[in-house]
C-alpha cells in the first residue's frame, strides 16, 4: 500500500509538471509575434492558420484571399487576442466601384455586422479617394484620413501597412504608381492587444502577400517619421472634400442612377418558365448575383436563372445588381441564358437565403435559388481537382453539397461524420453536380457557408466499443493490481512467520535440546541406582517431548514453497517427516477433478489444517492407512484427511486446542470445517472452500500467474 501511495503521488506530480509547463508555455506561444517574422503564403494559409469569417463570401483564388460579396462590413480574422505590438501588411485590391477594403489590428469580440467588434481598421476607399484610419467599438469613429492621389481605383493593387506600438497607430498605402499616403494617431484610451484581420465594406476585395511581424518604435519611426502623432479625435467630415469635386462624394446609389439607365422592359426571371420551349427567346432580366463560380447565378424575387458562360471582361461580386440580355433556354426545372451580355447596374445587398427542407428542395422548384438547408453529414471526400463533396440527409431526403477548391477550407474538410450541418448555397438539380445519385446538390459559394449545428452523436458503434474496451481494461487493471497487492500482503505474512520460525529454532528449540543434553549427562552421572534417577528420566522425557513440539511448531510456522511443489506434495512431505522409519502406515494421495491455481492464502490455510489433521491421526489414531484427497469442483475445493485408526467421539468436550485451531483457520478463509469420526471406525477431516472468483477473475489470474512466477498446476506426489 505504501508503494501504491508513492505511485499515485508520482503520477500526480507528473500531471502537475505538465500543467505548469502548459501554463508557462502558453504566453510564449501567444507572444510568438514578439520573437519572429511570420509570413502567411496563401498556398498554405488555410492549413496553417485558422481564419474566422464574420460575413462575406471568402475564397482562396489564385494565391489570394478574396471576398466576392459587397456585403457591408465583412471581416476575416486571425491571430491571438494577446498580440500587442505588431505590424500587418498586405496588397489590397478593391473589386467594386464604391466601397473600401483594408486591414484590422488589435481586434476582439468580433460578431457579424458592420462595426460589431473592438479594434482599429485602416483601408483605401474609392468613395472619397482616401486612406482612412479609425476605431470600431460596436460603432465607428473615423480618426484620420489622407487623400491618395490621383484617386483610389478599383481593380488596382495598393500595398498597405498597419502598425500598432503602444498607443500609436499608423498606416501607409502605396499605389502602383508609387504614390504613398501615410497617417497616424495617438489614442489615449487605446486598445492594448488583439487579433488582426481583413475587412471590406460595400465592395468585394482581394488580399495577397499577407505578412505579420512584431514591431518596435524604430518600425513606427520608419513609417511616419520622428513626429508626435495627433491625439485621436473623431472627424466631422469626409477627408479630402472640397468644392471643386462635388461629384466625388455623391451617394453611391445616386451616382449609379446618373451613370446607368436600366432597361424598363426587363421581365421577372420567374416568367422565363412561360416562354416557348422549342427555341431560345431573347429576353432582358434584372437580378442580383448569388453565385460567381463555377457558374453565374442571378436571382430576383420571382426566381433564378443560370448563366453557364458569362463574359469574362466584367468582374462581378455577389450582391451586384445586374442587367442581363440573352437567349433564354428552358431546362428541366429552371432557365439558362445563352449568348448573354451583362451590365452592372449598382451594388446591392446580398440576397437572403430561403430556409427550406431537403424534401422541398428535391422537387426542383427551387432550382438555381439561394437556399438555407440543414442535414446530417453521412460521407465526405475530396476529388482529384480539390473539390470537396459532402453527402448529407435530413431523415427524409439525401443530397450532396459541393465546394470548389476556392471555397474549400481545412475546417470544412475536418468536418466529422454524423454532424448536423447548416449550409447556405445554390440549389442545383443539374446531373453534372448530382451525378444522378441525389435529387439535388447545393453549391457552396464560400468557405464560411457551412456551420456545425450539432456534433456527431456520442453513442456511435466505435465509441461504444471503445467504452467497453476501456471498462474491461480498467477492470482487468484493477484486478491485476488487487492480486499483486493481496499477494504482497500474504507474502509479508509468510516472511514474518519465517522470521518467527528461525527465532524459535535458534532460541526455544535449541534451549530444549540443551536441557535434554544436560539431563542426559546428569542421568549418566548419578546412575540407575540413585533415588532421583526416575525424576531425571521423567524430566529428560519431558525435555525431549518439548523439543519435538518446538520443532513441530517451527515446521508449522515455516512457509512451504507451495508455488513450486503444490499442496498435495507439501502434505506428503509433512507425513514423511512425522512418521518414523519403523512406521507401517500406508499412505494414499488422490487428486479428483481438473486442478487449478488456488490463492496463496487458501493453499497455506489448507496446508496448516492438513498438517494438524495428519499429526492427530498419526499421534492419536494409530491407523494402518492414511488417505489425503483433494477434490477440485467448479464452485468449491475440498480437502479430506481420512484414516482407519481408533477414532473418537466428536463433541465440544473433545475439541482440544488443535481442533479449535483448525476450525479458526478454516473460518479465516470462509471454508466449511467438519469432522466425521466414530470410535473404532477411523476419522475423516473435511475442509470445503467455496470458490467465489468469477470466470473473468479466474481467466485473468491464469494470465498473470506466469508473469509473477506462479506455476499453473500443482504437482502431485505418487502413492
Amino acid at each position: 500500500m505504501r508503494l501504491g501511495r508513492k505511485s499515485v503521488a508520482g503520477i500526480g506530480g507528473l500531471i502537475l509538471v505538465f500543467c505548469l509547463v502548459g501554463v508557462l508555455g502558453l504566453p510564449s506561444a501567444r507572444s510568438i509575434l514578439e520573437h519572429q517574422f511570420i509570413r502567411l503564403p496563401m498556398t498554405s494559409v488555410e492549413s496553417r492558420h485558422d481564419w474566422q469569417a464574420f460575413g462575406g463570401t471568402w475564397q482562396f483564388v489564385d494565391g489570394a484571399l478574396r471576398n466576392s460579396s459587397n456585403e457591408r462590413g465583412a471581416k476575416l480574422m486571425n491571430g491571438s487576442i494577446h498580440w500587442k505590438n505588431y505590424m500587418v501588411e498586405a496588397d489590397v485590391l478593391l473589386l467594386g466601384e464604391y466601397g473600401f477594403a483594408g486591414l484590422t489590428i488589435r481586434a476582439s469580440d468580433e460578431e457579424d455586422g458592420v462595426d460589431a467588434y473592438h479594434g482599429y481598421t485602416a483601408g483605401v476607399s474609392n468613395i472619397d479617394n482616401a486612406l482612412f484610419l479609425g476605431r470600431a467599438d460596436y460603432g465607428w469613429r473615423g480618426f484620420a484620413a489622407k487623400p491618395l492621389p490621383p484617386r483610389v481605383y478599383n481593380q488596382q493593387w495598393y500595398h498597405m501597412k498597419l502598425i500598432a506600438v503602444g498607443c500609436v497607430i499608423g498606416v501607409s498605402a502605396t499605389g502602383s504608381g508609387g504614390q504613398t499616403a501615410t497617417t497616424a494617431i495617438n489614442d489615449s484610451e487605446c486598445l492594448s492587444s488583439g487579433r488582426f484581420g481583413l475587412k471590406s465594406f460595400n465592395s468585394g476585395a482581394e488580399w495577397r502577400n499577407i505578412a505579420v511581424r512584431s514591431a518596435t518604435r524604430q518600425d513606427l519611426v520608419a513609417m511616419i517619421g520622428d513626429v508626435i502623432p495627433p491625439l485621436a479625435v473623431p472627424m466631422q467630415s469626409p477627408a479630402g472634400a472640397d468644392a471643386s469635386s462635388n461629384d466625388r462624394f455623391l451617394d453611391p446609389i445616386h451616382r449609379d442612377i446618373l451613370q446607368y439607365h436600366a432597361d424598363i422592359n426587363a421581365q421577372p426571371i420567374g416568367t422565363l418558365r412561360l416562354l416557348s420551349p422549342n427555341e431560345p427567346q431573347p429576353v432582358v432580366v434584372h437580378g442580383v448575383v448569388t453565385l460567381t463560380s463555377p457558374i453565374l447565378i442571378l436571382q430576383d424575387s420571382s426566381g433564378a436563372v443560370s448563366v453557364p458562360q458569362p463574359p469574362k471582361h466584367i468582374a462581378l461580386e455577389i450582391g451586384d445588381e445586374v442587367e442581363a440580355k440573352g437567349d433564354a433556354e428552358l431546362q428541366d426545372f429552371s432557365s439558362a441564358l445563352g449568348h448573354v451580355s451583362l451590365r452592372k447596374l449598382w451594388s446591392h445587398g446580398p440576397v437572403t437565403p430561403v430556409a427550406v427542407t431537403a424534401l422541398q428542395a428535391s422537387t426542383g422548384a427551387l432550382d438555381a435559388q439561394f437556399i438555407d438547408i440543414m442535414g446530417r453529414l453521412s460521407e465526405k471526400h475530396v476529388d482529384a481537382d480539390g473539390t470537396t463533396v459532402l453527402s448529407l440527409d435530413d431523415g427524409s431526403q439525401s443530397f450532396v453539397a459541393v465546394a470548389s477548391p476556392a471555397s474549400s477550407s481545412t475546417s470544412m474538410r475536418n468536418l466529422k461524420l454524423m454532424s448536423r450541418l447548416r449550409l447556405r448555397g445554390i440549389c442545383i438539380v443539374d446531373p453534372r453536380y448530382t451525378k444522378n445519385v441525389s435529387a439535388f446538390a447545393v453549391l457552396l459559394p464560400s468557405l464560411n457557408d457551412v456551420d456545425v449545428i450539432e456534433g456527431p452523436p456520442w453513442w456511435s458503434a466505435g465509441h461504444v466499443l471503445a467504452l467497453i474496451i476501456g471498462i474491461l481494461t480498467s477492470a482487468l487493471a484493477s484486478l491485476s493490481i488487487y492480486i499483486l497487492i493481496e499477494r504482497g500482503r500474504v507474502q509479508a505474512v509468510l516472511q514474518e512467520r519465517e522470521r518467527l520460525a528461525y527465532e524459535m529454532h535458534d532460541t526455544l528449540a535449541q534451549c530444549f535440546a540443551g536441557i535434554g543434553f544436560q539431563l542426559e549427562a546428569i542421568h549418566d552421572e548419578i546412575g540407575e541406582d540413585s533415588n532421583v534417577s526416575p525424576l531425571v528420566a521423567t524430566a529428560r522425557e519431558m525435555a525431549k517431548n518439548s523439543h519435538e513440539e518446538a520443532h513441530r511448531c517451527v515446521a508449522a510456522l515455516h512457509p512451504e514453497n507451495l508455488e513450486s511443489v503444490g499442496l498435495l506434495c507439501a502434505l506428503k512431505e509433512s507425513v514423511r517427516r512425522m512418521m518414523s522409519s519403523a512406521s507401517s502406515i500406508k499412505l494414499k494421495i488422490l487428486s479428483v477433478g481438473e486442478p487449478f491455481v488456488l490463492p496463496l492464502r487458501t493453499s497455506d490455510a489448507l496446508l496448516r489444517i492438513g498438517q494438524e489433521a495428519i499429526a492427530n491421526a498419526i499421534g492419536h489414531g494409530h491407523p494402518d492407512t492414511l488417505t489425503i484427497t483433494l477434490l477440485y469442483r467448479r464452485s468449491f475445493v475440498e480437502l479430506i484427511i481420512a484414516d482407519n485408526g481408533a477414532g473418537f467421539l466428536v463433541s465440544s468436550e473433545s475439541a482440544g486446542f488443535g481442533l479449535r485451531g483448525m476450525s479458526k483457520r478454516a473460518e479465516s478463509i470462509g471454508a466449511e470445517f467438519f469432522i466425521d469420526s466414530q470410535q473404532g471406525n477411523g476419522t475423516a477431516v473435511h475442509v470445503v472452500v467455496p470458490i467465489r472468483a468469477s470466470l473473468l477473475t479466474t481467466y485473468w489470474h491464469r494470465i498473470l500467474s506466469p508473469l509473477i512466477g506462479r506455476r499453473r498446476l500443482n504437482e502431485f506426489g505418487a502413492q
